[in-house]
Parts: structure tokens; C-alpha cells; sequence
């Protein structure tokens, strides 16, 4: 599994795996080209300005030009000119750290603390509604916790509050949900009625998912969200799923996608390898290995393919040009429970060791919000400094430096390596490969090109 590359410009990466033939990849322009290690090594001295090694390879002097640049599209999304004021039209609700189940890995240790209070609720959805009016736009609101079924009476409020608000204000409100998917047939109903997208965790068979997915009383949840699932796609609501892979669940991962494919109609399936914050620690799991995970993938995503569905894992794209892994130091609008204002799904309590990391600010008890500008810029610079930390890597304009949670976490350094780092380029040369064989990875463009000097 071990890859292997070597930056050729900033921009121009030459990729191999296990020692064998080298791909010539140029991110930003989507390019990638199968080659050998004579051509490789042409191409590099070319673009060192050998203008003999250029012409040895019919390589016009334009084309190197234009794959050592960064396009000025791509410039503005890498360092993009962040408005001074704080004007999201976006906010991320959650509503409560409770949670109807008691999953084994729980990052955040959901099932006790706050619910959110209406006021806060009120002036976050305001606030973002304002903003999305005066900018012509959607009002985003995503539900996210916890889960907002074990505060059902104030998710009901909060959408009937949204959509009457909305309503006055001439804006349309998009909602979406993240979720454990166990509600009765009456609220699965109403969530297909009022969202319009929705990612459901479910970790495969029975012996997997309830394994780790359980009631409160130890009880299982697979039947309950199935039954779910069925209430949404009556409804029509269009959703994801979202799998939490572990070392003792890897053997089944291929099996329990075949079973996701022929028992739901999620179109696209992620498997994340589980991090280990939170309620994993105490339940001693392990994430699984990078050499074991890989393969894995590989078969259950073929599995997938076979069902006409996409298996996929967060750090593998092949877009360049992202200023981040995720929307963090936009900042993300997200609001706690407890109404501070954060910018990851993951750092949720403020006795987090990461709260200073990801908190920006708060709503106010009079309903201000207040936004901690320094915090912000820091937030900003920090993305910044990960993404140009990996500017060795030929997946950087991909993942960016990958989680910033999950780095910062790991204690790595700016430009340090992790177990995802290793699925990460293991993955994204899986998607190379299929480029050349002429898939559409991902649903990516990339340009192809064979050579045979």
C-alpha cells in the first residue's frame, strides 16, 4: 500500500505506488498522465527550465507554464479575501447534548448536558435569516447534536419557527439534518415533510451496527431506523449514510454495505475510520490500521459500484483549490446548547480541550451575538498554516490538511503525517487509477492522458 511521490512544482506531483509505474498529477488543472520513470524525470527537468528535456518529450514551453501556476480561480479560493463583518446566512442548531442512543464511540458523550434555550435559538436563527434576506440568498439551517429526537417538542417549535419566520422575511428555509435515525413513524414524517436532506448513521448488519449503536437500556436500533428510512423515502426526503468503521468492525465492512445497498435507498455511503474522542476512549475501541483499513475500503466500495451507489471516504477528492478540509474558518455559525458560537460539529462542550481552538464567540443573554474577532482571524491563519504545512503532499489541494479537529487533536504538527493521512493517499491514487481507466472518480472531471515515450 505504501505510495510514493515527490513534488515536481508546487502545483505537479509524480505518484507511484509499491515502487511501480509514476502517474504525473497536476491537481489544479485536473490532469493526471501514466507515464515512466525515463519520462518522469524528462518532464521534471523541463519544468526546471531544460528546454532540451522539453522538446526531448514534445512538451510545449505554454503547457508548463500553465501547469506551474496556480489559476486565478483557484488563488481566490485558496486565499480567499474574508469580509470584515460576520454576516453568515447559514446557522447549524444544536439543539441539545441529549440523545436517544448511547453509541459505544460517541465523540462528544451525547446522551446528558443542556438543551439549547429558546431565546438563544431565536436570536441564532434571526441573526442568520437577516442576513440571508439582505444577501438574496437561502436560509440554511442544519439540525445536528445530540439528536433532536430527545428534544422533540423543541425541534417541532424550532421548525415551525423557522418556517414561519422565513415566510414573513420572503426567504425560502432549506433545513437539513444529521441523525441517528430512530424516531416513531409520526416524526419521521414530519422530518420528511419539513427537510429537505438528511445523513443517517448506520453502521451495517445487525451485529455491527447494534453492537455499538444502542438504546440507553442496551437495547438494539437497527429495526427502528430502517422503519424510519422507510417513512423518508415515502416522504421523498433524499439521504446519505454515514458509517463509524472500528478495527473489530473492519472484517464486515464489505458485508454491511451490501446490506446498507439492498435495505436502503442512500444513493451515496460514507466509512470513516472511528477517531477516538470522547466516549471511545473509555470504551477502549480501536480505529482500524491503514494498511488494514485500505483494502477493505477497496472491496466494500466495489461493493457499492455494483449496487449503483458511492462508497466514500472524507479526505479522498480529487477538486483542488479548498481552503480547508471543511467550512471551519468561514467560521461555520454553529450554536451549542450552552450558545456559544463554534466551528466544528465535533467540539460541542466548553469543557472541551479543543473549545479554545473552535469557539469564536457567544449569543449574548440579551440575544447579541458576539463574535471574538481575534479568535476568528485566528481560526483563519490556523487553517491556513495546516494547508500550507502540506504543501509537500500531493493530496493537499484535496484535504487541505485534513480535519483540523482530528490534527489538532492528534498533536501533529503542520505538516506532520497521520493514520488518515495514509488512507488518504492511498485512496486518492485509487481514484487516479480509475481516472485513467476512464471512471469518473467520484463524479470529478479529470483530464487524462497516457504516455508511452
Amino acid at each position: 500500500m505504501s505510495i510514493q511521490w515527490r513534488p515536481l512544482a508546487p502545483t505537479v506531483f509524480l505518484v507511484s505506488r509499491d515502487g511501480g509505474r509514476p502517474l504525473l498529477y497536476a491537481p489544479l488543472q485536473g490532469l493526471v498522465m501514466e507515464t515512466n520513470a525515463a519520462y518522469a524525470e524528462r518532464f521534471a527537468a523541463a519544468l526546471g527550465g531544460d528546454e532540451g528535456a522539453a522538446r526531448s518529450i514534445g512538451v510545449e514551453p505554454e503547457l508548463l507554464v500553465r501547469l506551474a501556476e496556480v489559476p486565478d480561480a483557484v488563488s481566490r479560493r485558496l486565499d480567499p479575501e474574508w469580509p470584515d463583518a460576520f454576516a453568515p446566512a447559514a446557522v447549524t442548531l444544536f439543539l441539545t447534548h441529549k440523545c436517544t442512543l448511547r453509541c459505544a464511540y460517541c465523540y462528544c458523550d451525547g446522551g446528558a448536558g443542556r438543551d439549547i434555550e429558546w431565546p438563544v435559538l431565536v436570536s441564532a436563527v434571526r441573526f442568520a435569516l437577516g442576513n440571508a434576506a439582505r444577501a438574496g440568498r437561502d436560509l440554511k439551517v442544519a439540525f445536528h447534536g445530540g439528536d433532536v429526537g430527545a428534544v422533540w417538542p423543541l425541534f417541532e417549535r424550532a421548525v415551525g419557527f423557522i418556517t414561519e419566520e422565513s415566510a414573513a422575511a420572503g426567504v425560502r428555509p432549506v433545513l437539513s439534518i444529521g441523525t441517528n435515525g430512530v424516531y416513531t413513524p409520526r416524526q419521521a414524517a414530519f422530518i420528511a415533510r419539513h427537510v429537505r436532506n438528511a445523513t443517517v448513521s448506520i453502521d451495517g448488519v445487525a451485529e455491527v451496527h447494534d453492537r455499538y449503536r444502542t438504546r440507553p437500556d442496551g437495547g438494539a436500533s437497527l429495526d427502528d431506523v430502517l422503519r424510519t428510512l422507510r417513512v423518508f423515502e415515502d416522504g421523498g426526503l433524499a439521504y446519505s449514510v454515514r458509517m463509524t468503521v472500528t478495527a473489530e468492525s473492519l472484517p464486515r465492512l464489505a458485508e454491511s454495505v451490501a446490506f446498507i445497498c439492498e435495505n436502503t435507498a442512500a444513493r451515496s455511503i460514507r466509512a470513516e475510520p472511528l477517531y477516538t474522542r470522547g466516549r471511545a476512549t473509555a470504551s477502549d475501541l480501536q480505529a482500524p490500521e491503514p494498511e488494514a483499513f485500505v483494502p477493505a475500503f477497496r472491496e466494500a466500495r466495489a461493493v457499492a459500484a455494483a449496487h449503483g451507489r458511492r462508497l466514500t471516504y472524507s479526505g479522498a477528492r480529487l477538486s483542488g483549490g479548498s481552503t480547508a478540509f471543511c467550512s471551519y474558518p468561514s467560521p461555520t455559525f454553529g450554536v451549542t446548547p450552552d450558545g456559544d458560537l463554534t466551528c466544528c460539529y465535533e467540539i460541542l462542550h466548553p469543557e472541551d480541550p479543543l473549545a479554545g481552538a473552535f469557539f469564536y464567540g457567544r449569543i449574548a443573554s440579551d440575544g447579541a451575538i458576539e463574535v471574538d474577532a481575534e479568535r476568528v482571524s485566528a481560526i483563519r491563519a490556523g487553517a491556513r498554516e495546516r494547508r500550507l504545512g502540506c504543501a509537500h503532499c500531493f493530496c493537499v489541494f484535496a484535504c487541505a490538511g485534513d480535519c483540523a479537529a482530528k490534527a489538532i487533536d492528534s498533536g501533529r504538527p503542520a505538516g506532520g503525517a497521520t493514520t488518515r493521512c495514509e488512507i488518504t493517499r492511498a485512496l486518492v491514487y485509487d481514484m487516479l487509477l480509475a481516472a485513467l481507466e476512464g471512471a469518473r472518480s467520484d463524479g470529478e472531471r479529470v483530464l487524462v492522458r497516457k504516455a508511452e515515450p
